[in-house]
């Protein structure tokens, strides 16, 4: 059985507090201490001046953590989650249909706090992820966006309720690694959270506003979950293109719907997503088994599509790109 911890987010609330008084861990400077019982490792809180909340999980867990988050009852509070894990997560059956979890690399996720969400964490894995919270209005100023009509500045201002998800650039990687690492009683450490903070949310704000301008639809809980199963199902095997009718039918809602949804949320289409989803597999199959293995156990029955596809999406032959592996 997991351990869990369910939390709000109300006024006053310290989440390494909780979580130390919880699991019986020590807090000094804000960071909590995990016991030796729970793993190793810590959660550290930081509060910054320019309105930016930190919560930085940094850690190695003996059992399974369940993280359940219940939802705010303003629209106006913003969690940003820079989530850097390799290894994918089981999901559990639960009464609710959680949004972000389980994951197949490091991932971002950009959504309003009246959301339940969930997180699973998994035992016996290195865990380094970072929640930022802030309101609307400080994102708008940390961003100082100038460009009139733009579509990120309309939906940080208008929808009632929006999730965004990312997948992390090796950039983003980078810049959370070294921000696990400060040593919060370092002097400066607080301004070097903030600059490497701020980078993030940059480096974020900078790929959402590559994508297709397109009126944004208002996300509320059940959609939002919906268009996670979608994208479960989809990813279970990637062996199989998508039939978005049948995947309509699945998930209960209409054809024209799941796929604005799922292009405001994840910033492609279903069909481009499932191919780069495909094709990150197949580099993934390259290190432990041969290109006719990997292309015929990801659906291919013409090799040649398959390398081609692949050159297409890394711009190296698969061949090629495995034998640069050993």
């Amino acid at each position: 059985m997991p351990i869990e911890f369910e939390f709000a987010l109300d006024k006053g609330f310290h989440f390494a507090e909780a979580f130390a008084t919880r699991f019986g861990g020590e807090v000094a400077h804000n960071r909590a201490i995990l016991p030796q019982t729970l793993g190793e490792g810590f959660i550290q809180e930081i509060f910054l001046s320019n309105g930016l909340f930190l919560c930085v999980h940094h850690y190695w867990l003996n059992e399974e953590l369940v993280l359940r988050r219940a939802p705010t009852s303003s629209p106006n509070m913003l969690t940003l989650k820079f989530d850097c894990r390799r290894m994918p997560v089981e999901q559990a059956a639960l009464p609710h249909q959680p949004l972000f979890t389980g994951s197949n690399g490091c991932e971002v996720e950009l959504g309003t706090g009246n959301f339940f969400t969930e997180l699973v964490i998994p035992a016996k894995q290195h865990i380094n992820f970072l929640v930022v919270g802030a309101s609307r209005q400080t994102i708008l100023g940390i961003l100082d966006l100038q460009e009139e009509g733009c579509s990120i500045e309309s939906l940080l201002k208008e929808s009632p309720s929006f999730v965004l998800h990312e997948v992390m650039t090796q950039e983003m990687e980078r810049v959370l690694k070294q921000l696990s690492a400060i040593d919060q009683t370092a002097t400066l450490a607080t301004l070097f959270y903030k600059n490497k903070t701020e980078e993030l949310i940059y480096l974020l704000f900078s790929k959402l506003m590559q994508r297709a301008e397109t009126a944004s639809i208002t996300v509320d809980q059940a959609d939002a979950e919906k268009i996670y199963k979608l994208r479960a199902a989809m990813l279970a095997d990637l062996s199989l293109a998508p039939e978005l009718s049948e995947l309509s039918g699945r998930i209960g809602i209409s054809l024209t719907k799941m796929k604005q949804l799922f292009r405001q949320i994840f910033g492609d289409s279903i069909y481009n997503y499932y191919q780069s989803a495909r094709m990150n597999e197949a580099a993934r199959l390259l290190a432990i088994q041969s290109v006719s293995e990997t292309g015929y156990q990801l659906g291919f029955t013409n090799l040649s599509h398959f390398g081609r596809l692949f050159e297409k999406h890394f711009q190296i032959k698969p061949k090629k790109y495995k034998d640069s592996l050993t």
